[in-house]
């Protein structure tokens, strides 16, 4: 057909079309250079947001998170097996004790034995340190081994005795204790803490692989922090509120069993108000992990002195990862950690309120000094330090009134049970103000 052909028939063109084409290309291009202008203008946290800040911790965490799916199915079959081979069960009262004392006494000399291999390895006088540490080698292997052939009784023998004080305690569903005690001696992961600079909070947590190299941990900490102006930490955990919870092995009874019930805590709360909103300030979740530090310390006191009244408390120490080198020594120190570390906090509270973030940055390093002289071992000493930290109301560095306030309505009411029924409707700290109220 002939232009004119097409022309009259009322049809477009070739170059008809091709002029609507180059329009559209002419347009688009128009918005494209309008939307890269917008994004060279604003901010990349104006863009970005939140994303910004999640790309960020991903590519420093790169493939250490900590996989749970992985570890709860172990957990989940070593627990079915246990409940049809029920080890221990046969043991009668006294030898259950024994073999319970037994095991912590080991956890101690396996600590002894790692450090002392760590020495060898660690002197430049020594020419071959593998066959220097072949004999401690082979006696901490064989220990390693005795203990895989006791854990699942002990641990089966820590639950039910835990079990009986809680139900005692009338810490029931039912008529229950529920959900059940389950926990499993295990590497727990450590968690990387996010908080600002100009303030002490967890503005981030996330869990990480437990076996991470320290020099991986350091490179991790040292790109959050540059990258996104915070101050970043990875600390490890005692345990884990998964289920079954984890808990690490740690050779004073004492912190274990309170450990055990602490996480049996947070398994009890997450049916309940205050597990449900968890997360959503950091008043609620001072609230939530001091409730179960005080469940724990009382529950780890009334199974110590039931079953094991012969193993003598230990004083109160810090959290086993603030501890000196030598923690397996069951010679508390002199040095009065909680003291030390309650003056530096309010130090640098006060820097902080003030704008002096250099200033309170300056004076952790030099305090972090200090702990090092005392023989604890504290890598970083930093606003994450203490927000971690700070999160337990009634550690040595608590400074947050919600411990006091806790303690007082523990105080007020007439069981255990009666302060975790009360506590567990609680969701913020206008709830618990209002709970001590009702309660004076």
């Amino acid at each position: 057909m002939s232009t004119s052909a097409i022309a009259k028939a009322g049809l477009p063109s070739h170059s008809a079309h091709r002029h609507r084409a180059w329009t559209v290309v002419r347009r688009r291009a128009f918005l494209v250079l309008i939307c890269l202008i917008i994004i060279l203008l604003t901010s990349s946290e104006g863009y970005l947001g939140r994303s910004r800040t999640t790309l960020i911790l991903n590519q420093a965490i790169e493939t250490h998170a900590f996989r749970l799916a992985a570890w709860e199915a172990q957990a989940v079959r070593q627990k079915a097996s246990d409940a049809l081979t029920r080890p221990g069960a046969a043991l009668d009262a006294a030898a259950q004790h024994d073999l319970v004392v037994a095991y912590f006494e080991a956890v101690g000399k396996i600590g002894h034995l790692n450090r002392q291999i760590e020495r060898i390895y660690a002197d430049p006088k020594e020419t071959d340190p593998t066959i220097a540490a072949a004999p401690l080698q082979a006696e901490l292997d064989s220990l390693r081994d005795q203990q895989a052939r006791r854990r699942p009784a002990v641990e089966r023998i820590l639950e039910r005795q835990i079990a009986a004080v809680l139900n005692e305690e009338g810490l029931t569903t039912g008529g229950h204790v529920w959900p059940a005690v389950r926990f499993q001696f295990t590497e727990s992961p450590l968690y990387l803490i996010v908080s600002p600079r100009d303030r002490i909070v967890v503005e981030e947590g996330i869990y990480l692989e437990p076996d991470l190299a320290l020099a991986q941990t350091e490179r991790i900490e040292t790109a959050i922090a540059t990258q996104l102006d915070v101050s970043a930490l990875v600390e490890g955990t005692g345990g884990f509120s998964s289920y079954p919870t984890m808990v690490i092995e740690y050779p004073v009874m004492e912190w274990v069993l309170s450990t055990i019930a602490h996480e049996w805590g947070h398994t009890y709360l997450f049916f309940r108000p205050l597990g449900w909103h968890y997360g959503d300030s950091g008043a609620t979740r001072t609230i939530n992990e001091t409730t179960v530090s005080i469940l724990g310390d009382e529950i780890a006191a009334r199974v110590l002195a039931r079953y094991y009244p012969d193993q003598a408390p230990p004083s109160d120490w810090p959290r086993p990862l603030a501890m000196s080198p030598d923690w397996w020594n069951p010679t508390p120190p002199r040095f009065e950690f909680g003291k030390f570390m309650r003056a530096t906090r309010l130090r640098v509270d006060q820097l902080l309120a003030a704008g002096a973030v250099a200033d309170a940055e300056a004076y952790m390093e030099a305090q972090r000094q200090v702990l090092v002289e005392q023989g604890y071992t504290i890598r970083k000493l930093n606003q994450a330090y203490f927000a971690f930290h700070g999160s337990y109301a009634v550690g040595p560095s608590a400074t947050d009134p919600i411990g006091g306030k806790l303690r007082a309505l523990r105080h007020r009411t007439g069981s255990l049970a009666e302060f975790m029924q009360v506590v567990s409707r609680i969701t913020s700290a206008a709830d618990l103000d209002a709970a001590l109220a009702q309660t004076r």
